[in-house]
């Protein structure tokens, strides 16, 4: 069952802001984990050395670049499976991330769907390396939204309840009339913790989210 982690209040929600990897781009675990087998790595291991190093977080906040972050994941997998194999995985990992569509088109349609109601505003809000704000705009994601936070480019990043505050207030919303949509749990208590409502996105979820934005008042 999809977790709905927000509390209810009376009024309705007046901003909706979108994760994009794993919500809008469709990059979850499972064809992460698919890579791992098929290069012969154990089950997460590509999501973990990718997510779980402190070279993680340090690239989110824009500390340091991409050459950088890419170096340490092919590390972390080379300490399991040899520097070959590991730079053949991320190889792999790399270039299904970079086949993908930008929006999924039944996201894009709710975008539209969102924006035709004249209900809410509509952010967006990334944990993503340096340059891909620019990335965004050149592939026509950032003009579907009225703003678009990126954490490298701000020097915050989720879970931190600040980058959660800021993409509210850039949208002009108090924090509690904002709804978060997320794909990854770990982030949602930041959003909590700012006043935010909460979505979990999974895969399937859409009829879910579609009853939630309806019950929040951001769709007819």
């Amino acid at each position: 069952m999809v977790a709905d982690t927000h509390e209810r209040v009376k009024r309705p929600v007046e901003a909706v802001i979108f994760d994009y990897g794993g919500v809008l781009r469709p990059d979850g675990r499972e064809a992460w984990t698919a890579i791992d087998e098929q290069a012969g790595l154990p089950r997460g291991a590509l999501w973990a050395a990718w997510h779980d190093l402190p070279e993680y977080q340090q690239s989110r906040q824009g500390a340091i670049d991409a050459d950088v972050f890419r170096a340490a994941i092919v590390g972390a997998l080379a300490l399991g499976v040899g520097e070959t194999r590991a730079e053949a995985a991320l190889g792999a990992l790399e270039r299904h991330l970079a086949s993908l569509t930008h929006v999924d088109p039944d996201l894009r349609a709710l975008i539209e769907r969102l924006r035709g109601a004249g209900r809410v505003k509509l952010g967006l809000l990334s944990n993503a390396g340096r340059g891909f704000a620019e990335r965004l705009r050149a592939r026509g994601v950032t003009a579907l939204f009225d703003d678009v936070v990126v954490s490298s480019a701000v020097g915050l990043a989720k879970p931190d309840p600040a980058v959660f505050r800021l993409a509210a207030e850039r949208l002009g919303v108090a924090p509690d009339a904002c709804l978060m949509i997320d794909d990854q749990p770990q982030h949602l208590p930041g959003a909590v913790a700012a006043g935010l409502r909460t979505f979990h996105f999974t895969p399937g979820s859409l009829g879910d989210l579609v009853a939630c934005l309806q019950r929040e008042g951001a769709l007819p």
